[in-house]
């Protein structure tokens, strides 16, 4: 596995040098910094996380992706300068040579191509869409899922496990979110099996949500997430769900998400 991340190392890495030493124009300018993202994530892969798991694969391309972020900053103040860095040497290449906000795209799709590229190399083999899935969510569905990510970044020491290809984590709350790849299911009680018979529905539900992401993409926040947490949380509404005995999935996003978490997982999610 190793070796594999180190082969696509090689070959980004003899793209960048390529485009930075004999590219000109818009190739020199933007397309080399759409190789930045791959070549540095597979450098760390190579050098310090061969192997697959919830950091390396879920976690890390996001790092990568704020790198870009940094090395914009890094090049408005000039580092190679102040530095004494040659903007021809490989470091130099690698931070650029001025600040442009443009590259941030190139980054994003350089965010892109990563996620095709670990597709392409996944080894995943117990969900057949998995490959597909995990770039959908990073292209397509990428704000929800880097929401997700920045959520899971603040409850990174909640326990946190795969789950039919997304990561789930079981936050401290007594409720449950959906953001892209990141789900968030309530916090278990040892021995209660009811609980746990809960806790589980939840989850159901809240992998549900995922597909509606895969679908809508960057509409799910309006179309799903912002109904969703309205009829959750906004009191008038917790207050009519009681008085009138109407069921949480009641509301169209709710049950749309029951539904298809159950046809997926083939699993009971929460109804009421």
């Amino acid at each position: 596995m190793r070796a594999r991340h180190l082969i696509s190392f090689s070959v980004l890495l003899i793209i960048e040098i390529i485009i930075g030493k004999w590219a000109t124009g818009f190739v020199r300018g933007y397309v080399g910094d759409i190789f930045v993202i791959p070549t540095l994530y597979f450098l760390i892969r190579a050098a310090l996380f061969a192997k697959d798991s919830i950091f390396s694969v879920y976690v890390l391309p996001f790092i990568c992706y704020m790198f870009g972020w940094m090395a914009e900053l890094l090049q408005l103040i000039d580092i190679t300068g102040i530095l004494g860095i040659e903007k021809g040497s490989l470091i130099g290449i690698i931070l650029g040579g001025s600040c442009d906000l443009r590259d941030v795209l190139a980054y994003l799709i350089g965010l892109y191509l990563t996620g095709l590229m670990l597709a392409v190399l996944s080894k995943e083999r117990n969900e057949r869409w998995y490959p597909l899935r995990i770039f959908i969510h990073w292209t397509w569905g990428h704000l929800q899922t880097f929401a997700g990510f920045l959520l899971y970044l603040k409850y990174r020491h909640c326990p946190h496990r795969y789950y039919h290809g997304v990561l789930r984590i079981v936050w401290p709350k007594n409720s449950g979110i959906s953001m892209g790849m990141f789900i968030f299911t309530p916090y278990e009680t040892e021995g209660d099996e009811g609980r746990r018979s809960y806790c589980e529905k939840v989850a159901v539900h809240e992998f549900g949500h995922t597909f509606q992401a895969l679908l809508l993409g960057p509409l799910y926040p309006f179309v799903i997430g912002i109904p969703s947490l309205s009829w959750g949380n906004i009191p008038l509404f917790q207050r009519i769900r009681t008085e009138k005995k109407i069921p949480y999935t009641w509301l169209f996003c709710e049950k749309w998400a029951s539904y298809w978490g159950e046809k997926a997982t083939n699993e009971e999610a929460i109804w009421d």
